[in-house]
C-alpha cells in the first residue's frame, strides 16, 4: 500500500510504470493532468469558404478532448463563460448550448442531453470529448457537421433552415407546442388546419430541420410528428389523440418561438411512449429534482443591483465651467438608470447608495451593497483631466492602473477621502495588497465581461453624437474595493471638455447613458442566468 501511494505521488514514475503495467493506467490517469506535450494532435476545423483552423487535442482516459473556448473562437461564435459555476454558453447561429465542467449533460435550447463521458475542467477551461460532443451538435443544432474521427477533420456548415426544433408540454387543460424559429414569422404566415386527426401547422417561407423536429419528444395530446418541406412553406403535422376544443396561434418573435395552444376540458394523462436508445439522452429529471434545481437556481439569480452615484454633499466631484458639479450629473444618470431597471425588469430590486445630494463615505457604499445582498455594483462618475481635448466615455474594472491617463482618473476619483474624517483615512492604506488578493477572486472575469457589454451598448446609444469610445480599463478605485460582487465604474464623459460638458448637462444625453448601461446590464443578466 505504501508503495502504491509513493508511486501515485510521483507522476513521472507513474507515467513510466504506465508503459510497463497497463493495468494501472486508469488509476494514474485519474490523478494526472491532461497531456500537454509538444507535437500533440490537432483537430482541423474546416468552415465553409474559410481557411482551415487547427485546435489542439488533449487525451485522457483514451478520449480526445478540445477546449470549448478555442472551439468557439475558431467558429467565431459568441460565448459567455462563468468560471465561478464552471459553465460556458455557446451561442450558435440558431441554438444556445450550455456545457458544465465535470458533468455529462449538455443543454441545447432548454433540452437536456447526456454524453457518455464527462466534460472536464482543466487549466480554468472546459474541455469536451470530441467523439461525443461534435455528433451531438450535428444531431441537435442547425449546424451541418461532418466529423472524420480517423483523420481528426471536421467540416461545418450552417443548415439552410429557420425552424430548428419543437418542444411539447402537457398542461391540465391542454397542450402547448413551441416551434423554435430564427425567422420573424408575421400574422398570416402561420396557419393551422385539422385533417383526419392530424393538426397541420404551415409556416410560409419556412425551412425546417426535419430530422430534429421529427425526433421531438411527444406528450399530452400529441402522439406523433411528421414534417413536409415544400418550395414555399414548411408543414409540421401532429397526430392528436383527439381533436381539441380550441386552438390558438401565438407569435413570440422576442423568444424566437411560434406557440400553438391546444385547449381541452379534460386533464391530459401523460403517456410514456417507448423511448429509443437515441431519445434516451433527452430524459428529463423528476419533479422533485426540478424543484431542488429551481430553488438552487434562485439563489444565484441577479435580483439586486446596487447603483452608486459618485460623490455627493460636501464632495462635489470634478467641477466644470459654470459650476457644473459631477455629483449632480451622475445622480441624474443613476436615477434614470434605476427607473429603467425598475420598469423593464421588475424582478430586480434597485438599491441606491444615495438618492439625494448627500455625502456617503467610500466604505459605506460597498457596505450598503454587501448588506443588501447586491449581485452587481455599478458606480457612475464623470471625468476631468488637465487636457481639454480629452473626450469620451469609458468603463473601469478594479485592478492596478495602466498608464498615466488611467492614473490621473484614479487619483481624481480617490480624492474623495479628503472629505472624510481623518480617523478613517488610514483605513484606505494598503490598497495594493487588497488588489492582489482580489485579482484572483471569482468576480474579476465577470466584472470584465459586464464592463465590455456596457461599453458596447454605450457606443450603440451614443454613436449619433460622435462621442469617443475609450474602451474598458482598470484602476484601483477605492469605491470598488470590498464589493463582493461583479462591479464596474463608468465615466460618462469629460467635464473638462466643452462639448462633453454641454451634452452631459442635457436630460437626453443622461438618458442615453442610462439606457446604454441598462442594456449592457440586461445582456449580462441574461447571459449569466443562462448558466445557472
Amino acid at each position: 500500500m505504501k508503495r502504491r501511494n509513493f508511486l501515485q505521488s510521483i507522476p513521472a514514475i507513474g507515467i513510466i510504470l504506465l508503459d510497463i503495467k497497463k493495468a494501472l493506467g486508469s488509476l494514474l490517469l485519474s490523478i494526472l493532468p491532461l497531456q500537454t506535450g509538444s507535437g500533440r494532435e490537432t483537430l482541423t476545423i474546416q468552415l465553409e469558404g474559410k481557411s482551415p483552423q487547427n485546435i489542439p487535442l488533449r487525451k485522457e482516459n483514451g478520449l480526445q478532448y478540445i477546449s470549448t473556448l478555442q472551439l468557439a473562437k475558431a467558429l467565431q461564435y459568441h460565448t459567455y463563460f462563468n468560471d465561478a459555476k464552471k459553465k460556458i454558453v455557446l451561442y450558435l447561429p440558431q441554438n444556445k448550448v450550455v456545457i458544465t465542467a465535470n458533468n455529462a449533460f449538455v443543454i441545447i435550447d432548454d433540452l437536456t442531453f447526456q454524453m457518455p463521458a464527462l466534460a472536464l475542467w482543466r487549466e480554468s477551461e472546459i474541455f469536451v470529448p470530441v467523439k461525443y460532443f461534435l455528433p451531438l451538435l450535428s444531431r441537435r443544432t442547425t449546424l451541418q457537421l461532418h466529423y472524420n474521427e480517423s483523420e481528426n477533420i471536421t467540416e461545418i456548415r450552417s443548415k439552410d433552415i429557420n425552424i430548428s426544433n419543437v418542444q411539447i408540454a402537457s398542461r391540465e387543460n391542454g397542450t402547448v407546442i413551441r416551434i423554435k424559429t430564427s425567422k420573424d414569422f408575421k400574422q398570416g404566415e402561420v396557419t393551422a388546419d385539422m385533417r383526419y386527426g392530424w393538426l397541420h401547422i404551415d409556416l410560409y417561407n419556412g425551412k425546417i430541420d426535419r430530422e430534429t423536429v421529427e425526433k421531438s419528444r411527444v406528450t399530452g395530446l400529441v402522439r406523433k410528428i411528421k414534417t413536409f418541406q415544400f418550395d414555399e412553406l414548411a408543414s409540421i403535422a401532429f397526430l392528436l389523440r383527439h381533436e381539441p376544443l380550441a386552438q390558438e396561434i401565438i407569435l413570440q418573435p422576442q423568444n424566437n418561438e411560434v406557440l400553438i395552444v391546444l385547449r381541452t376540458d379534460n386533464t391530459i394523462e401523460e403517456e410514456s411512449p417507448e423511448i429509443t436508445e437515441e431519445e434516451s439522452e433527452a430524459l428529463e429529471p423528476s419533479d422533485d429534482v426540478k424543484k431542488q434545481l429551481e430553488e438552487e437556481r434562485r439563489k444565484w439569480l441577479i435580483d439586486v443591483v446596487v447603483i452608486d452615484p459618485g460623490h455627493g454633499g460636501k464632495d462635489p466631484g470634478t467641477v466644470g465651467q459654470s459650476k457644473t458639479y459631477e455629483k449632480d450629473i451622475v445622480l441624474a444618470i443613476a436615477l434614470k438608470l434605476g427607473k429603467l431597471i425598475e420598469k423593464e425588469m421588475p424582478e430586480v430590486k434597485v438599491v441606491y447608495t444615495r438618492k439625494t445630494d448627500t455625502f456617503v463615505p467610500l466604505q459605506k457604499r460597498t457596505k450598503v451593497a454587501n448588506e443588501n445582498n447586491g449581485k452587481v455594483f455599478i458606480s457612475v462618475h464623470a471625468n476631468s483631466v488637465k487636457s481639454q481635448r480629452a473626450s469620451g466615455f469609458e468603463t473601469y474594472i478594479l485592478g492596478p492602473e495602466k498608464g498615466d491617463k488611467a492614473r490621473e482618473v484614479v487619483l481624481k476619483e480617490n480624492s474623495v477621502i479628503d472629505f472624510e474624517d481623518p480617523d478613517t483615512r488610514s483605513e484606505y492604506q494598503g490598497i495594493n495588497t487588497i488588489l492582489s488578493t482580489m485579482a484572483q477572486n471569482a468576480f474579476s472575469r465577470q466584472s470584465e465581461y459586464l464592463a465590455s457589454l456596457v461599453q458596447i451598448e454605450l457606443e450603440n446609444q451614443l454613436r449619433s453624437l460622435n462621442i469617443k469610445n475609450r474602451g474598458v480599463k482598470q484602476g484601483p478605485f477605492w469605491v470598488m474595493v470590498g464589493a463582493t460582487m461583479p462591479n464596474i465604474l463608468i465615466e460618462a464623459g469629460f467635464l473638462s471638455n466643452s462639448y462633453d460638458l454641454k451634452i452631459l448637462k442635457t436630460a437626453s444625453y443622461q438618458h442615453k447613458i442610462a439606457q446604454g448601461i441598462f442594456q449592457g446590464f440586461k445582456k449580462y443578466k441574461q447571459d449569466y442566468e443562462s448558466t445557472i
